[in-house]
């Protein structure tokens, strides 16, 4: 206890003398008009200005900016690992959807192999027929570029 108090003082002591020496060094540092003489501040020349950007800035903000997108790509991974997120959808998979009305859709999703044709409405989701085989093929291998070319030849041929 009497070391801790003995540091505590001398922590607190050291300002103090630095404070002293601060302010004797700004009192020398008064140019004395009457006499003439120049003060040590005056001796000193302006200190040489630094290059707003340098190699060594750039590095630390592009070291900065990598530390912090890699930080969010953690906290991505593990929010999708701990939580699930993201795995809902992996073995369940919508092949097409018709509205029938303002609210109603008629859903066909492909789930192991099968096809589940489904009415859903507000509050309400009901089996209305269930194919063993695929009723309709997804052809996931035309991608937007491919939909996008045929629908622009179909334009050009009009």
């Amino acid at each position: 206890m009497l070391r801790i108090l003995t540091l505590l003082c001398a922590w607190l002591s050291v300002p103090v003398a630095r404070g002293q020496a601060a302010s004797d060094a700004i009192a020398g540092a008064v140019p004395d008009v009457a006499s003439g003489a120049q003060s040590p501040l005056q001796s000193v020349g302006r200190p040489a200005l630094q290059d707003p950007v340098s190699f060594a800035m750039l590095g630390q903000l592009l070291m900065g900016l990598v530390i912090v997108i890699v930080a969010i790509l953690l906290v991505l991974w593990l929010v999708k690992r701990f939580t699930g997120l993201g795995v809902q959808g992996r073995h369940l998979k919508v092949v097409a959807a018709l509205p029938l009305g303002t609210r109603e859709k008629a859903v066909l999703i492909e789930v192991g192999g099968k096809q589940l044709l489904l009415g859903v409405a507000p509050g309400r989701v009901s089996l209305l027929q269930r194919f063993d085989e695929p009723v309709v093929v997804n052809d996931s291998s035309a991608g937007f570029g491919v939909k996008l070319r045929e629908a622009l030849e179909r334009k050009e041929s009009q």
